[in-house]
């Protein structure tokens, strides 16, 4: 739920008319603020250490956003979004010798960590939308979808989201080394271009290096299905990599959720995913197990149960046992975790 200031309710918008060619008629924008905080308690195994954590839940971190938008000639509507995170100890950075420290100041793991996720300004009309600036490529977000009710704390990618840095035993190899769900290029900056047909929308990003990604996505009744494409050329990366996935809930509440998703990198690694969920009244349940194949720190799977409960609009708690597994790695340990938690939006 988003609180409007009413006492800043216009601003000015120049950047926006001179970055876009806007038609003459708005120069101002009216905007809002709102954002999260989330925060879990963990307790964690990885084999030869184990304790007790307090982090930011790093699957939807804590966060704040100004949104703004002002109506202009010919139908059109102009707008801007800056979002920032703000994290005190990343579940995603918590280590295992984090696990035998006392973690004061916010140091533990990770430590603070702050980043800016959006800063774009937009441009919408009948033809589609214009986004420029730091956001979404095209394809983030296409290995997805899902309408299970527990992303909070249970996704495809919540592996690394959280036990990130986690490393399996004394392998010396970590969780996000093993594991990814390759959902295309994250958030960069770019220049990104949306539109609706019907039922089917689609979408294209050009970002630095010359990143590119396509994307599409259908939602229609109980189903919903995400393809995309991507290359990320001179960016750093280099590799090209494409991802599909599917959400179908159905009247009773149970759904069924899948992934499969890869790229071209060395070994042509890839992921696949699958989910049960089942909603009933204010809660949602979850059982997802995964696997990512061909990756250079060697085969990694998971498997977790999740519970969250909406408590009221904006508020919602949760609870999840996660294990995570290594194959065929010396000194290699399953990495095991008990989380609680809580997000409130404001």
């Amino acid at each position: 739920m988003k609180n409007k200031l009413a006492g800043f309710k216009y601003l000015p918008l120049p950047i926006l008319a001179a970055a876009l060619p806007l038609p003459a008629s708005a120069d101002a924008v009216e905007f809002s603020i709102s954002g999260q905080v989330s925060r879990l308690i963990m307790d964690v195994d990885n084999g030869q250490e184990s304790g007790l954590v307090h982090a930011d839940n790093s699957v939807s971190g804590t966060r704040w956003r100004i949104a703004g938008k002002g109506q202009l000639d010919k139908g059109m509507t102009a707008g801007l979004l800056y979002e920032n995170q703000l994290q005190s100890n990343p579940s995603s950075g918590v280590t295992a010798a984090s696990l035998d420290s006392d973690g004061g100041g916010g140091n533990l793991g990770g430590g603070d960590q702050f980043s800016v996720r959006f800063a774009n300004v937009w441009l919408k009309g009948d033809i589609g939308k214009v986004t420029l600036g730091q956001g979404s490529g095209a394809a983030d977000g296409i290995a997805e979808a899902d309408q299970s009710g527990t992303t909070v704390i249970q996704y495809v990618g919540s592996s690394a989201d959280l036990l990130g840095s986690m490393e399996y035993g004394t392998s010396g190899v970590t969780v996000a080394q093993a594991r990814s769900s390759y959902d295309g290029l994250g958030r960069n900056d770019n220049v990104r271009y949306d539109a609706a047909l019907g039922d089917i929308s689609v979408a294209g990003s050009l970002g630095n290096g010359d990143k590119i990604e396509i994307s599409v996505t259908y939602n229609k009744d109980n189903l919903q299905l995400r393809a995309g494409l991507w290359d990320a050329n001179d960016s750093g990366n280099e590799a090209s990599g494409h991802a599909i996935s599917a959400s179908w809930i159905n009247d009773s509440g149970l759904s069924l959720t899948g992934s499969l998703a890869g790229d071209d990198s060395d070994g042509n690694p890839n992921n696949i995913y699958f989910k049960v969920g089942y909603r009933k009244g204010d809660s949602a349940y979850g059982f997802d197990w995964s696997e990512t194949r061909d990756r250079a720190a060697g085969d990694a799977s998971s498997f977790s149960l999740a519970w969250v409960l909406d408590v009221m609009q904006g508020i919602q708690t949760y609870a999840s046992y996660r294990v995570e597994s290594l194959d065929d790695v010396p000194g290699e340990d399953n990495v095991s975790a008990l989380v609680g938690g809580a997000r409130v939006k404001f």
